[in-house]
């Protein structure tokens, strides 16, 4: 909102507001003179009306005394009583002060305020005209400051916070003076907003005859001054409008329909007003961005008004409690078919960040506790967000797989998803596809939710899983694709044998490929090579020590495929150790190296893992942190923080040590002779350590 409304004169024609309760379902609306009347009242200044006699002549005589010093200094609007709203979009015409006559102060104005005090106690008939001549001249920026300055702007707001006791024309002028003097006025705003008569102003929205005004007038008061936004929040002003361009009082009028939609996203913006706001806001919120005939920018307004009530807890469980997560997908679907000028760049990246406001909503009501209970499996939301996931609108697939992943928190129902809706084969279409970054990214968010319960990794893993993540390893325009999609690798092959001889699984079944002699965990550590991220490296070597952590105990115990496999693990993967070596020399997470430990010393159990150890080794800085490791004594600290530090040293020592040991008894004279004595000594002095410690 960038202009200033211009205010002058009367037009009317709008029908009386209805005074009935309206209810919709189980919601209820209240009255707008329901809400008023919650709202705290106001003393007036103004001496009493008829309280002293003037004679007609006396009067007239004040009156054009009053006259002559505003049009001395005010060339006549001769346009007054012509008044178009459509003219409240343009900026007021600045005036040029050299081609003016008189004085603009608060001195000069001294006197009108006397004669307005006397018209006023006198009850005098020319005080409307007065009270004209006074609003024409407040189209002057001019005289705006000294209005305020003098009182003259103070002598209106009593004015019409009586209300009952002033004659139509008398306030419609009023609110002329009031609108004008605030335009681009903040000295003249803070008068307003320190008497709250924001509040007078609103209730003449009530008016037929004055509501016409009474709009411009407080959009004249909050352009860009924040003080009033929170004020008018506080006074409800947007369920006021929303109540009332619902119930059609505010109809074929453009320019008062612009004014209403942006106070409306003005007020939402105040977090005290949202709170106050009835439950009903939402409803009235959601049924006009559902209304076909919307103008885009109204859409707009309503759309982010109805996101920033969905950032707040109340409402999301209003929102969920009473079945309206309907009605918000329905704006999303609407923002697909609303029109608006796809050549405005301005328009584009306007229903872009909408949809997104949307999604973020839904994201947040659907995460309540209270959605799982209302909206189960079974019901028809689930099954059109099912339909979604494969829809042609990337925002429709990605609210989709936030919201169903949002219902996707026990393993009860993520095995139902998985067994019975086979959700599992529509999101890895969505991986295989062309499908844009975010939309891959809450699709593998999604699968990862469904990855952990039950059998469903299995079942993941025959619906070909693995190579469908795998060609987004070599996603790198976006880094969260690459480290889900490497995420899901891991998480589905934890304690399945099935899914890790997916993942070891040659490229091409020609004997005659080269890619025969690559596998997907070749991918994986292709990865590896290639990526500056920690977290991608360290979960690719949690994906090794995985593999490890399951074949290594049933490769002991005989079992042929374990021993198969592991076989292909070090004769086919080059550097298959490093990953490990990445986990223990990172400094972020020391479970993390813990688990690296363990699982370099399970890798150097196995004869042909030493190789692997011993490259490691050799590669990394491993080594230097093996002497350290085995080399630490053990903490003297007391307290909780230091027994959890000093059971993770104790932890990393002692698999360092198996390592060591595995080293020496497997490697099969992979190691120099010199690295040999060392490691040899290392075993030595550990052991020396732990009987010192028995002997104490």
């Amino acid at each position: 909102m960038s202009s200033q409304a211009g205010i002058s004169t009367a037009q009317s024609g709008h029908g009386a507001v209805g005074q009935s309760v309206s209810k919709k379902g189980d919601w209820d609306l209240p009255p707008i003179e329901d809400i008023l009347s919650d709202l705290s009242g106001f003393s007036s200044s103004l001496p009493a009306r008829g309280a002293e006699a003037v004679d007609s002549e006396e009067q007239q005589g004040m009156f054009r005394a009053l006259r002559d010093i505003i049009e001395k200094a005010q060339e006549s609007d001769e346009a007054g009583n012509n008044f178009d709203l459509q003219e409240l979009h343009a900026s007021l015409e600045e005036s040029d002060a050299t081609t003016r006559r008189g004085r603009r102060d608060a001195e000069t104005l001294q006197s009108v305020i006397d004669t307005l005090n006397k018209l006023w106690t006198c009850n005098s008939e020319y005080l409307v005209q007065a009270t004209e001549i006074i609003a024409n001249g407040s189209r002057d920026p001019l005289w705006r400051a000294p209005f305020g300055q003098s009182g003259i702007l103070k002598f209106f707001l009593d004015v019409i916070s009586l209300k009952d006791e002033v004659d139509t024309g008398l306030l419609l002028h009023s609110l002329r003076v009031i609108g004008n003097s605030c335009a681009d006025t903040d000295e003249n705003r803070d008068i307003v907003v320190k008497g709250n008569y924001t509040l007078a102003i609103i209730r003449y929205f009530l008016d037929p005859q004055l509501v016409f005004i009474a709009i411009p007038v407080i959009y004249n008061i909050c352009m860009d001054y924040e003080p009033a936004h929170t004020q008018i929040a506080t006074n409800r002003t947007a369920y006021i409008l929303l109540k009332l361009i619902k119930d059609g009082e505010i109809e074929n009028n453009e320019a008062l329909l612009n004014f209403s939609y942006d106070l409306i996203e003005l007020a939402s913006e105040q977090a005290e007003g949202i709170e106050k706001s009835p439950d009903g806001t939402i409803l009235l919120l959601t049924e006009l961005a559902l209304d076909e005939t919307l103008e885009f920018s109204h859409f707009s307004s309503l759309v982010t008004s109805l996101t920033a009530y969905l950032e707040k807890e109340k409402f999301q469980t209003v929102c969920v409690s009473n079945g309206m997560v309907e009605g918000i997908l329905d704006v999303l679907r609407r923002s697909f078919s609303i029109e608006f000028d796809q050549s405005s760049a301005e328009d584009v990246k306007a229903i872009a960040q909408l949809r997104l406001k949307i999604n973020q909503a839904l994201a947040e009501v659907s995460a309540s506790p209270l959605f799982a209970q209302h909206y189960p499996l079974d019901s028809s939301i689930s099954q059109s967000l099912k339909s979604w996931v494969v829809a042609d609108e990337d925002q429709l697939q990605i609210c989709a797989c936030v919201m169903l992943g949002n219902l996707a928190r026990s393993d009860e129902v993520c095995q139902v998803m998985v067994r019975d809706l086979k959700i599992h084969e529509e999101l890895i279409s969505v991986l295989n596809g062309e499908s844009r970054g975010a939309v891959l990214h809450s699709s593998l968010g999604f699968l990862k939710n469904l990855a952990i319960a039950g059998d469903n990794r299995v079942i993941l893993g025959e619906a070909g899983i693995i190579p469908a993540v795998s060609r987004l390893w070599a996603y790198e325009s976006v880094p969260q694709v690459q480290f889900s999609a490497a995420s899901i690798a891991r998480q589905v092959i934890i304690s399945s044998i099935d899914n890790i001889s997916h993942l070891l699984a040659p490229l091409s079944q020609d004997p005659d490929s080269p890619a025969n002699q690559r596998t997907y965990l070749s991918l994986l550590l292709s990865l590896f090579e290639k990526s500056d991220s920690m977290p991608i490296k360290t979960e690719i070597g949690r994906t090794v020590a995985s593999i490890c952590r399951t074949l290594s105990p049933k490769a002991r115990d005989g079992d042929e495929q374990a021993n198969t496999l592991l076989d292909k693990l070090f004769t086919l993967h080059e550097g298959v150790a490093l990953p490990l070596g990445a986990m223990i020399t990172q400094t972020q997470w020391p479970v993390v190296r813990s688990e690296g430990w363990f699982a370099l010393a399970l890798m150097a159990t196995n004869k042909l893992g030493c190789a692997a150890v011993v490259d490691c080794l050799h590669k990394t800085e491993v080594t230097e942190l093996l002497k350290t490791t085995l080399g630490a004594e053990t903490s003297g600290q007391d307290g909780a923080e230091e027994e959890i530090d000093k059971s993770q040293e104790n932890k990393d020592r002692d698999n360092a040590f198996i390592l060591v040991k595995e080293l020496l008894k497997n490697e099969a004279g992979a190691l120099p002779v010199g690295y040999r004595d060392m490691l040899g000594d290392l075993v030595k002095a550990h052991t020396f350590q732990l009987g010192a410690t028995a002997d104490a």
